[in-house]
Parts: structure tokens; C-alpha cells; sequence
């Protein structure tokens, strides 16, 4: 089985995501195509060699539509023969780009994919992708009191699970260590600087962007 690699990891500075924040005035394709260009500079990539940009994004609307991995990748001066795709898992998107980005590396679809995630609350409101209708009216029959939100859904998996306080701190603390410790290995998640991601415009937000792969003799 191919071994899927994760060689860097990298983030910009998150902003307020309300209009007038540090960062709101930058298109949110382009703070994620300074992500992608930091990736490429620190690992002297050659942009060529990539076969998919996954990017997660939930409001996948007004400056965020469009595909906005595509639009991203060719602002960062990716070729045009690189192909990218946004999905939409909601809070886990970028997450789940990354899970996408691994099993095409384990499947052998992919050698080199860069997964990633964009989310520009200051332009691009929560909730903004309803443009004000009811997505999930058809589920309307076969959930006769409405869907239950983040917080109900979480006390609910907590319940049902027998998952208490305690034990739920202590695994969060345990990421925590597990993150500390890998910083103390040399992995820690290097950030483009603040300065850098104002130049590029303004915007909220830019999670992860991460190569996963087996990375060449000259990336190891």
C-alpha cells in the first residue's frame, strides 16, 4: 500500500471575520493563493508535478463560488494544467480536503496533492450560502421539529456515547500535548507572516495548506 506523506503544513494569521477586520479586505481566493505560493516557495515545488488542489469551504457563495481551489491556484500561478476542487463538509471541510487528499495518495490516484481550506467570514457571512431560502425544506417530513444545531447535536453524541466532561477534556488536552510534542520534534505550523497576508489584500480567514504524498528526493 502507498504510504500517504504529509510534508508541510502551513497557515496565514486568522482575522476577526467581521467587516473592518485586519484582514477583511482581502479576496479570499487570494489569501488563499498566498498560502499556496508560501507552500511552493518553502518546498521549492515545482507546480507541475501537483495532480489536484482540494480546498474546503462551507460558504461556497458570492466571492467564494466559482470553485475556489481553481480560481486560488491559477492566482498563485499554478499552471492551467493543474486542477483543483472545494468541497463542503461544513465545519470539517478543510479537514476532509486533506482526508480526500490522502486516500488519492493511498489509492494511487495522486503523488503529490495539496489539500487546503479558505474561509472568509468578514465577506462571506455564516449562513450566507442560504441566500435566504430553506436548503433543507425537503427534509422537512422526515424531521417534523427541525434539524438540532452544533451544540444540541454534540450533547447528543456525548449522551449517547456515555462520553463525560472529564473524559472529553482529557482527550482535548491530549491533542494538545500530542501538538507540542511535535512542535518539540520540529514540526511546527510554520504561518505566512501577518504583513504578507495584509499586502495580498485583507481577508478572515485561511486554514491549512498541506502537501500529501511521497515527497521526492528533493522535498525530504
Amino acid at each position: 500500500m502507498t504510504e500517504a506523506v504529509i510534508v508541510d503544513i502551513i497557515r496565514t494569521p486568522s482575522g476577526k471575520g467581521k467587516p473592518g477586520g485586519a484582514l477583511s479586505g482581502v479576496h479570499p481566493a487570494a489569501l488563499l493563493a498566498q498560502t499556496l505560493t508560501a507552500l511552493v516557495e518553502r518546498n521549492g515545488l515545482d507546480t507541475a508535478q501537483v495532480d489536484d488542489v482540494i480546498a474546503g469551504c462551507v460558504g461556497q457563495i458570492g466571492d467564494q463560488s466559482l470553485n475556489i481551489a481553481r480560481t486560488a491556484l491559477l492566482a498563485a500561478g499554478f499552471p492551467e494544467s493543474v486542477p483543483g476542487t472545494t468541497v463542503d463538509r461544513q465545519c470539517g471541510s478543510s479537514q476532509q480536503a486533506a482526508h480526500f487528499a490522502a486516500q488519492g495518495v493511498i489509492a494511487g490516484a495522486y503523488d503529490i496533492v495539496i489539500a487546503c481550506g479558505v474561509e472568509s467570514m468578514s465577506r462571506v457571512p455564516i449562513g450566507s450560502s442560504r441566500a435566504g431560502r430553506n436548503p433543507v425544506e425537503p427534509l422537512a417530513e422526515r424531521y417534523p421539529e427541525g434539524l438540532a444545531n452544533q451544540g444540541i447535536g454534540a450533547e447528543l453524541i456525548a449522551a449517547r456515547w456515555k462520553l463525560d466532561r472529564e473524559a472529553l477534556d482529557a482527550y482535548s488536552a491530549r491533542s494538545h500535548q500530542r501538538a507540542a510534542a511535535a512542535a518539540n520534534r520540529g514540526w511546527p505550523v510554520r504561518r505566512c507572516s501577518a504583513s504578507a497576508a495584509r499586502t495580498a489584500s485583507h481577508a478572515t480567514q485561511c486554514r491549512r495548506a498541506v502537501i500529501t504524498g511521497r515527497p521526492p528526493s528533493s522535498m525530504v
